[in-house]
């Protein structure tokens, strides 16, 4: 099921919709090039076609393995329209102002989520449109089991292949199943005629065989079934059905133009017409149909009309772009950057009477944070602790320069006009920052792996706290409290005994700050943005007392799997487990800070 998820995700959201408008725009360019060169060799319209699908077809994978490029596109406010969900499952991580923690929207679990049936449809779609051709290609294989050589024609295509460019052995087979001329094969080509090709006269042989003899050349067979599978891919898409239908077209017309360097125009259009009557259904992947005849003959009997290949040159050129395109725009990914959900402060937000920021250029002591009704304390401070202290967010949904993680340090003293919350005092942080640092953030949404916490089988083993929920004993050996994010949530850690395992105990606490606590017990560094990944998805929203151990581990030893410790202390003591999940996460992104704040 995780893995279902997680491929869900990937063919969703903001990835799945950037594939879709990379793509749409790539084939709204190459319609438009073929129209604006509809005087010029159909070659050219067929090569820029043929690029335009080639770019279709690894986009998608590129787009995957491509470090992104996000384009911040506006959406509504984050109060007003959930996200997406999937799987009955994954919560809307959106931004928490003032308040710290992760705020969740926690959907009704469902059977079937709208992503599951999205993704169900795109697949059961993609086979769709996949299986004439593959029942075509079984139908091919069979059809060339069964026809039989025919040495003259042999003999005809041995004397024309040089003089067409093509260098290697082309069979000749005759099957009275073909209603006309068809090309097929990569490796072994083979030209199939009807059995009536024996009695054609030269000239009219000729013409088929060196139009046959140019897809060949030009390897239209293999680029045919390559835009097909492009086309099964995106089929809910109808442009790249137009083009599609553009793209057999303009192979036809180029090896008619191969056809009048050696034939009299009027000729082939009659022949051409005479093959329109003869022609019924043909097999899957024949390279003409008779809905098309008529535009051929009619581009034929154009004297206006450019004729040629390519050329070596145009082709480089085309592949060049090609990949320059691919390149270009596959990093890029539309995400979603919320209008009303902005992370500048207020204009309006109430501000410290006074503060002080200095460097800190101590190379001794530790971080200290301490918040009084109307005080706010840092010592020895980074800047990713300053903004995690501001807007209320975990080490993992902050984005910004290494250098905020270490030195240098700040010390900020600052006093409120008067005695307010403690998150009050967390928010008047945010434009203290913007002055001194010129900071400019923003909220991007991200997708991300995460380890939910979520209410085990049997329920949970703990009760919701006092009304009046006491301080932690501060005297008892090896204890420390931690302030934690929500205001009258206290972490006491501490030791049975001086070489057991660690002590949790939060009081007065959401699951969301047991969440927090969880990542802290995981983190290898202070700052460890590839801790776990916490969220709280119980869906349980009141304040509880919570105790728990942390897993027991020789010094040294770094073959465990705290996630794995973890939960099972977590289904023991609490009635909690964990599940690796994906999630749309809202990531305070960091545009600009300087590192040395404005003087005092």
């Amino acid at each position: 099921m995780n893995v279902l998820n997680e491929v869900m995700l990937t063919v969703s959201g903001s990835l799945a919709a950037s594939i879709v408008t990379k793509a749409t725009l790539v084939l709204v360019l190459a319609l438009i090039g073929s129209w604006l060169t509809r005087r010029s060799r159909a070659a050219v319209r067929h090569m820029l076609l043929t690029a335009a699908f080639s770019v279709l077809l690894v986009l998608p994978i590129a787009s995957m393995i491509s470090p992104p490029v996000r384009i911040r596109v506006g959406t509504v406010n984050h109060e007003q329209a959930a996200p997406l969900s999937f799987g009955g499952a994954i919560p809307s991580v959106a931004p928490s102002g003032g308040s710290t923690g992760i705020k969740l929207e926690i959907p009704q679990p469902s059977v079937f989520s709208m992503s599951a049936i999205l993704l169900t449809v795109w697949i059961t779609g993609m086979a769709l449109f996949l299986l004439p051709m593959l029942v075509g290609l079984w139908r091919l294989r069979s059809l060339r089991r069964s026809a039989i050589a025919w040495r003259d024609g042999q003999r005809t295509v041995e004397q024309l292949a040089v003089d067409a460019g093509v260098y290697r052995r082309v069979e000749v087979l005759l099957d009275e199943s073909l209603s006309g001329p068809m090309t097929c094969g990569v490796v072994h080509p083979a030209i199939l005629l009807p059995p009536e090709a024996q009695t054609w006269n030269e000239e009219d042989l000729n013409r088929a065989i060196i139009h046959e003899l140019e897809h060949v050349r030009r390897a239209d067979w293999m680029w045919h079934c390559l835009a097909r599978i492009t086309c099964s891919v995106y089929w809910f898409h109808p442009l790249v059905w137009i083009a599609w239908r553009h793209l057999g077209l303009e192979a036809e017309r180029a090896c008619d133009d191969a056809v009048l360097s050696h034939s009299e125009a009027t000729a082939y259009a009659d022949q051409l017409i005479g093959l329109a009557q003869r022609l019924s259904k043909s097999p899957a992947l024949a390279m003409a149909n008779r809905s098309d005849l008529s535009a051929r003959v009619g581009a034929v009997l154009n004297s206006r009309q450019q004729r040629g290949r390519a050329g070596a040159i145009l082709v480089a050129f085309a592949c060049v772009v090609a990949a320059v395109v691919v390149i270009a725009v596959s990093p890029l990914m539309i995400v979603a950057a919320p209008q009303s959900a902005s992370a500048q402060p207020v204009a309006n937000a109430p501000a410290f009477e006074v503060a002080s920021v200095k460097l800190n250029t101590s190379d001794f002591g530790r971080m200290t944070v301490h918040l009084s009704p109307d005080t706010m304390t840092l010592r020895m401070i980074p800047f990713w602790e300053c903004l995690r202290l501001a807007y209320g967010v975990e080490d993992f949904r902050i984005s910004g320069q290494d250098w905020m993680q270490g030195r240098p340090f700040y010390d900020i003293v600052a006093k409120a006009p008067g005695s307010v919350p403690v998150t009050q005092l967390r928010l008047m942080l945010q434009p203290l920052l913007a002055e001194r640092f010129h900071l400019k953030v923003h909220w991007e949404k991200r997708e991300m792996a995460v380890q939910a916490l979520l209410v085990a089988k049997g329920g949970p083993k703990f009760h919701e706290s006092a009304p009046a929920t006491g301080e932690p004993d501060p005297g008892a050996d090896q204890r420390m409290q931690i302030f934690a994010f929500d205001s009258g949530v206290h972490l006491q850690i501490s030791r049975d005994n001086p070489t057991g395992p660690f002590r949790y105990s939060l009081a007065n606490a959401p699951l969301t700050a047991l969440a927090g606590a969880l990542m802290m017990g995981m983190s290898k560094t202070p700052i460890d943005t590839d801790a776990p990944h916490m969220v709280d998805m119980t869906g349980m929203q009141g304040r509880y007392d919570l105790v728990y151990h942390s897993p027991s581990y020789s010094p040294g030893d770094d073959s465990h799997d705290q996630v794995a410790d973890y939960k099972t202390i977590l289904q023991d003591e609490l009635g909690l487990t964990l599940e690796s999940r994906k999630a749309m996460v809202d990531v305070l992104v960091v545009d600009h800070a300087d590192k040395t704040p404005t003087e005092n």
